[in-house]
């Protein structure tokens, strides 16, 4: 158990035992303070019974009156009692206590032989024998009736031993989830990011679960981020290591063939231009995710990006021997970043118009539905293989039908994680009569 188990279960602990002696102690003192009420209580009829047994011992004396008694029943005689100036009981019975008679209504009695009698009249109280009766503990003489004693000492040393085990039980419960969740960042911090909390956590339902499913989905993200950089830094080794190979081999035909000496440079020169190239799509794309860190999403409608997306298009399509056809736009307004989104679309329009046939269109479209919109991107390629459609969004990939020198395989991988990051998603398709079909769809704007 940690530290914070023992902190949780001493405050829950200590917070019950307040409460089960504090109420328990409200109760008891309301309970003696209404059993004193009602010793001092006096009835109607207290009066009555008194003049009857006053009267009764005047006429017939005291063994008239003892005569009575004893035929009367226990419970009927056993609130009465008959004092002499001596203190002895007329019944031969033990003499309440002082206090108990304090407070009691009573009569004076003194007979022709010179005889006082007291006669005094107990409240009612447990049957004669049983504790806080005449005659039994806590009766006439033993503190009087319904006397509540001391504290009850067993249920209040049962009410903390339960309190003592639903108090861990609710410590348990409390420090299990945050003693899983310092494991699950000591299991992150050393690299292994398969800690699945949420299967362990259980199926419990509050916000230390939810705590933990979301720890989940944050050690599987940063396992994505670091699977891809790795798998980023190994792509670039592999880019490299061709232009390098190829430099190193004309710096030495330069200096074998110093005749030749423009031609290699030209060659040196061409192949740091395409590593210059290469490092500029790699830093672009590493920048993705501090550029919408940068940049919170704003509302925009599809169109404002289309209306500074077109005119580029046009011109490099016009450059290339081909056209932009702007089919359908739909009204639309997503949550977005809007240089980040353009981009996005800047690079899939511009490898469209990289494959597709010359003299040909590139035609876009804007659909809306219900719950978002989808921006559709065809040319008049060859397409691509359909084992293909996937893996075209990878970083540097290249088509194996691809035969136009150039590009990296950047630039789809650039658009993929951007409309990720836009909580969209884009795919490839193959169009019947020939020809990529790239499809962008994203959520709309909330109102």
């Amino acid at each position: 158990m940690g530290r914070l188990f023992w902190k949780l279960f001493l405050i829950l602990w200590l917070a019950q035992i307040c409460t089960v002696v504090g109420v328990g102690a409200v109760f008891w003192i309301k309970h003696r303070n209404e059993t004193a009420a009602a010793v001092e209580q006096r009835h109607p009829m207290d009066g009555t019974v008194l003049d009857l047994a006053a009267s009764l011992l005047r006429h017939e004396g005291s063994a008239g009156l003892r005569k009575q008694l004893e035929g009367m029943s226990s419970r009927g005689r056993d609130y009465l009692y008959i004092l002499d100036d001596h203190g002895h009981e007329l019944l031969d019975r033990a003499a309440p206590a002082a206090e108990l008679l304090a407070h009691r209504p009573t009569r004076e009695v003194s007979l022709p032989d010179g005889t006082h009698y007291r006669l005094v009249l107990l409240p009612p109280g447990p049957p004669p024998g049983l504790p806080g009766g005449p005659g039994g503990p806590g009766g006439p003489g033993h503190g009087g009736p319904d006397d509540p004693g001391p504290i009850p000492l067993i249920p209040v040393v049962g009410a903390l031993l339960g309190s003592l085990l639903f108090g861990a039980i609710l410590a348990r419960y409390l420090s299990k989830p945050i003693h899983l969740m310092s494991e699950a960042f000591q299991s992150v911090a050393k690299g292994n990011m398969d800690v699945n909390l949420a299967s362990r956590i259980g199926g419990r339902r509050d916000e230390l679960a939810d705590l933990g499913r979301d720890f989940d989905s944050l050690a599987q993200r940063l396992k994505q981020l670091i699977v891809g950089q790795r798998r980023l830094f190994h792509d670039v080794s592999h880019e490299l290591r061709s232009p390098l190979a190829r430099l190193n081999a004309a710096v030495d035909l330069a200096r074998q063939q110093p005749d030749r000496l423009d031609e290699w440079l030209g060659r040196i020169e061409r192949e740091s231009g395409r590593m210059d190239t290469l490092v500029g799509e790699v830093l672009a794309l590493a920048r993705l995710d501090a550029e919408g860190a940068q940049h919170p999403p704003e509302r925009l409608a599809i169109d404002v990006l289309l209306e500074e997306l077109i005119p580029d298009a046009e011109f490099e399509a016009e450059a290339n021997d081909c056209s932009i056809l702007l089919l359908q736009t739909d009204m639309a307004e997503v949550m977005m970043q809007p240089e980040l989104l353009s981009r996005a679309l800047e690079n899939v329009v511009r490898n469209a118009i990289h494959h597709t046939r010359k003299g040909s269109a590139v035609s876009l479209a804007v659909v809306r539905s219900v719950t978002d919109v989808t921006i559709e991107v065809c040319d008049c390629g060859p397409g691509v293989p359909e084992h293909e459609l996937e893996t075209i969004f990878e970083p540097f990939f290249r088509s194996e039908q691809n035969s136009q020198p150039g590009g990296y395989g950047l630039g789809l991988a650039m658009a993929h994680r951007i409309v990720q990051t836009h909580h969209g998603r884009i795919k490839a398709s193959n169009l019947p009569q020939g020809g990529l079909r790239v499809s962008i769809t994203l959520p709309l704007a909330t109102a």
